[in-house]
């Protein structure tokens, strides 16, 4: 298997709206001290997340746990069928986040809602990952995402919006795609070096800080916690 990976290590700090016009957010971004403007074509982005059978994960981020790690495959376009898909290990403390990306071709064009397929992609990801506990599939992310930079190029912010989710668990319905589209979440993105930078030149986007994750915020409307 062709494999290649990169590490990335930035601060990120984001902020969720509910029921927000986008065109609100988009305008705060342009009218910011850091006069953002549009950066990439928009497009869809999709996650599978993975979690233990105790749910460690999801109990870290709704404790408060400052020092966590996550794993995740991504890709972009179809929902359903994976297509240049990476394998990425974020590990955060605080705002401060490091993201190891491993690109992979053995998944390519498998189906997430074929059980086969999704058997494949659990052993190929413990076997990559070779952790000390079973990590298996609990559910993905789909949602659009609209890409800006700063006029200095120093700083990237994103706008989630659209959120689906499949619940990819064994009693899981997988038929099902649940929407959240009451939600938008917006990401502010920099090297570490810009953290007093940024934090003082914030408060021209008006917005609420907040430890939104949409991958927690699925796994609640999902119940996982209730069953």
């Amino acid at each position: 298997m062709e494999q290649s990976s990169n590490e990335i290590k930035r601060y990120e700090r984001k902020w969720v709206y509910k029921g927000q016009d986008n065109l609100q957010i988009i305008n705060a971004l342009i009218r910011s001290k850091f006069f953002f403007n549009f950066q990439y074509t928009n497009r869809q982005v999709n996650s599978i997340y993975f979690d233990d059978a105790h749910y460690s994960s999801i109990r870290e981020n709704l404790d408060g746990v400052s020092q966590k790690e996550k794993y995740r495959i991504r890709w972009y376009g179809n929902k359903t069928n994976l297509n240049n898909a990476q394998l990425e290990i974020k590990k955060k403390i605080g705002f401060e986040t490091t993201k190891k990306i491993k690109k992979i071709d053995k998944l390519k064009n498998l189906n997430i809602l074929n059980d086969e397929s999704l058997n494949s992609i659990e052993n190929f990801t413990n076997d990559t990952l070779n952790l000390k506990k079973k990590i298996i599939p609990l559910l993905t992310t789909h949602y659009n995402r609209e890409y800006f930079v700063s006029n200095n190029k120093l700083i990237r912010a994103t706008l989630d919006h659209n959120l689906e989710s499949y619940d990819l668990r064994i009693n899981g319905n997988k038929d099902i795609l649940k929407n959240y589209y009451n939600n938008k979440v917006l990401e502010i993105k920099y090297d570490i070096s810009l953290d007093n930078f940024v934090r003082e030149n914030l408060k021209t986007i008006s917005v609420r800080l907040s430890k939104n994750s949409k991958f927690v915020n699925s796994a609640i409307e999902e119940a996982f916690f209730y069953n």
